[in-house]
């Protein structure tokens, strides 16, 4: 009876050890199906230590590289608005010229002035200023989208860390668990009550345990260096976290649901329909080059004792030059813009039904080992002791 209950206690603690795997398996479930839901330089320097994950955010907010770099493009858009919003395609030109003349009567000197500025025309302008706008709300919404992934991943790295910490502490435990089971399998053997099968298989565990502690080891700090990344941090140093897992269950009975939230709220998909608008935008302005905007002018001539006042009017002729290269280019740009929105669709669909299923999985085992595993293996072998 002793050799049976001391190989449930050893099968119970090993099945303790994996339902930590099974912990973080469904955390970071929850934290996709989160981030498919929401859409709302230098190292950076080490936020304070114990770092929670509200500070976490924060920092990985404040020092990531990828947020930095759209912050930067979503500026560079902003200036491109600003100069599509311009009223008339350039400044005003103002030239002078003077002449001498040489005639029967002597010489005099010709002078003239004159201002000339080109307009847009066939609506060239508001088109511009549309595109860039759109190219605009675009970068920023692929901004409001990278925010929530580094958010959502920032999570994940933190819980992990957590997650190993715990896996760390387990697999402690479980050394001591198997190494007093073995001690007592050898004790037994000594009395004549045991075999060395018992003792052997004992001694096998102490080893499986051994290996687990060195593997959560390697995990813990696998999980660190994930989060010094995402803190944009340098990977040599010593992040100490404060926090608790507490896996709390999702309701997530309507699929169908949880799809249409998904395409309302992500930005990436508002992003790329915003890419699309922009690309149709310049696909027309490209066809209206061919409407070579107009040229107007006022001039001022003073020929001799002669007054000369007038206005002109020029445009170019588009003879040689007719964009057929700027229009395949744009109609190409669309298509691919086009392409990228249904393929991102469906890319999405298919994260949240993965994440679904994913956290389904995970929700079971968890519920499945339960939160006493390893504190019902550790109290049987003290019965045995008994």
């Amino acid at each position: 009876m002793a050799a049976i209950a001391n190989q449930r206690a050893g099968a119970r603690a090993s099945q303790a050890a994996g339902r930590r795997s099974d912990v973080k398996t469904m955390l970071g479930c929850c934290l996709l199906i989160a981030n498919v839901l929401l859409s709302p330089a230098a190292l950076g320097e080490s936020p304070d230590s114990p770092l929670t994950l509200q500070g976490a955010i924060d920092a990985a907010l404040s020092n990531n590289f990828a947020v930095q770099q759209a912050a930067s493009t979503v500026r560079l858009r902003q200036g491109e608005a600003v100069h599509a919003g311009r009223l008339v395609p350039s400044n005003p030109v103002l030239s002078v010229r003077t002449a001498r003349r040489d005639g029967p009567e002597g010489q005099s000197t010709d002078f003239g002035i004159a201002i000339t500025q080109s307009l847009f025309t066939a609506g060239k302008g508001e088109l511009a200023e549309q595109a860039a706008g759109n190219r605009h709300g675009e970068a920023e919404q692929r901004l409001d989208y990278l925010r929530t992934t580094v958010v959502a991943q920032t999570r994940s790295a933190f819980l992990q860390v957590l997650s190993a910490q715990e896996r760390l502490e387990t697999a402690q435990r479980l050394i001591t668990l198997n190494r007093e089971t073995r001690d007592f399998a050898q004790r037994r053997l000594q009395a004549g009550e045991g075999t060395r099968l018992e003792v052997n298989a004992a001694a096998i565990g102490v080893g499986r345990a051994q290996a687990e502690l060195a593997k959560a080891r390697q995990k813990l700090s696998a999980a660190r260096l994930a989060l010094t990344e995402q803190l944009a941090l340098d990977p040599a140093a010593s992040v100490e976290i404060r926090g608790q897992l507490e896996p709390a269950p999702l309701a997530i009975d309507d699929t169908d649901a949880l799809l249409r939230q998904a395409m309302q709220r992500r930005s990436d998909l508002a992003a790329a329909a915003r890419s699309v608008a922009a690309a149709r935008d310049e696909l027309r302005l490209s066809k209206r080059q061919l409407m070579p905007n107009l040229t107007v002018g006022a001039f001022y001539d003073k020929e001799e004792a002669n007054d000369v006042a007038g206005v002109s009017l020029s445009a170019p002729i588009p003879v040689f030059h007719q964009f057929e290269g700027e229009q395949r280019s744009a109609q190409a740009r669309l298509d691919r813009a086009q392409i990228e929105e249904d393929a991102l669709r469906q890319q999405v669909r298919r994260e949240v039904l993965m994440a679904v299923a994913d956290y389904r999985s995970a929700r079971e085992r968890v519920d499945l080992f339960g939160s006493q595993m390893l504190a019902n293996a550790e109290e049987n072998l003290s019965l045995i002791h008994i």
